[in-house]
C-alpha cells in the first residue's frame, strides 16, 4: 500500500531494483535515503516537510515496507536482510556499497526528467555517508550527510572510515575543490555516528564541508541520533527545527 499522497515507480540498474516513492511539485528533485528503521512514518513526514518547501521529493525503498513504525525488533530483522542482500556494506572499510551505483542511476533519471535541474540527496545513519560516493554522478549538486555511521565496528580505523572507495573519494574531493559544497548534520554526543568520522570528512574536504552540529543536551533525552526523523521536533527555535531550516536553505541555494 502506498503512503498517503505518494506515488511510486520501479527503478532498475545493474541488477538492483527498488521502488521509489515520490511527491512531485515540479520543483527540483531531492532524494531522501532512509535509515535502518526503514521508511518510518517520521521519514515520510520528513519528505512531506521538504515537499511543502517546493521540492520534488523521492524516497527509495531499500528494505522493509513504507510507513511501518520503527522498532528494535523490526530493525534487527532489516539488519539481517541487509546482510543477505549485500547491497549495503555494513562492515567493509574503504568500500562503496553497491546500492550507491543504483542511486547514481536514479540521480541521472531524475536529472533528465526534471529538464536538467540539479539533484539533491540526503542519507541518514547507515546511508548517511552515501552522498559522498554519489558525487561521482555530476547531476548531484547538493550532497548531504546526516549522522553517517558506516562501517560498523570498533576501533579507531573503523570510526574514521568513510565507507567510500579511494577512487570515489578522489572524485568527490575534486568536485569539492571545484566548488561543490557538502552539508553534514550530527548530534554532538551521538555514539552511533562517531565524532571521528566527521573529523575525517573535515580533514578530507576542508572548507567545502559545512558541518551543522546539534547540542544533544537541548533535546531533553539521551541517545539522540536521528536529526530529521525520530528525534525531530517541529518547534520554532528547537535545534532540530533549526537544522531543518538550515537544510532547506542549502537545498534552495543549490537547486532552486
Amino acid at each position: 500500500m502506498n503512503p498517503p499522497g505518494f506515488s511510486f515507480f520501479n527503478h532498475t540498474s545493474d541488477g538492483i531494483k527498488h521502488k521509489v516513492f515520490h511527491l512531485d511539485k515540479k520543483g527540483p528533485p531531492v532524494i531522501i535515503i532512509h535509515e535502518l528503521p526503514g521508511m518510518s512514518p517520521e521519514c515520510l513526514e520528513f519528505g512531506n516537510r521538504l515537499h511543502q518547501k517546493g521540492f520534488s521529493v523521492y524516497l527509495p525503498l531499500l528494505f522493509g515496507k513504507p510507513g511501518k513504525k520503527a522498532t528494535m525488533l523490526r530493525s534487527l530483522g532489516y539488519f539481517g536482510k541487509i546482510c543477505i542482500s549485500r547491497e549495503i556494506y555494513l562492515f567493509k572499510k574503504r568500500k562503496t556499497s553497491p546500492v550507491v551505483t543504483w542511486l547514481r542511476s536514479l540521480c541521472r533519471k531524475l536529472h533528465e526528467e526534471h529538464q536538467g535541474k540539479g539533484v539533491g540527496a540526503i542519507g541518514m545513519c547507515l546511508t548517511g555517508g552515501f552522498a559522498i560516493p554519489m558525487m561521482v554522478e555530476p547531476s548531484l549538486m547538493a550532497p548531504v550527510l546526516s549522522q553517517p555511521s558506516l562501517p560498523i565496528g570498533i576501533g579507531k580505523a573503523v570510526k574514521q572510515d568513510l565507507a567510500c572507495s579511494p577512487g570515489d573519494l578522489k572524485i568527490a574531493k575534486e568536485r569539492a575543490a571545484n566548488g561543490t559544497v557538502i552539508k553534514a548534520y550530527r548530534f554532538d554526543k551521538d555514539k552511533i555516528s562517531p565524532a571521528q568520522k566527521v573529523e575525517t570528512y573535515q580533514k578530507e574536504f576542508g572548507d567545502a564541508l559545512k558541518y551543522h552540529c546539534l547540542n544533544s543536551d537541548q533535546q531533553g533525552k539521551k541517545g539522540c541520533h536521528s536529526v530529521f526523523t525520530l528525534d525531530y521536533y517541529d518547534e520554532e527555535g528547537h535545534p532540530t527545527r533549526d537544522a531543518f531550516d538550515n537544510l532547506v536553505d542549502f537545498f534552495s541555494k543549490k537547486l532552486l
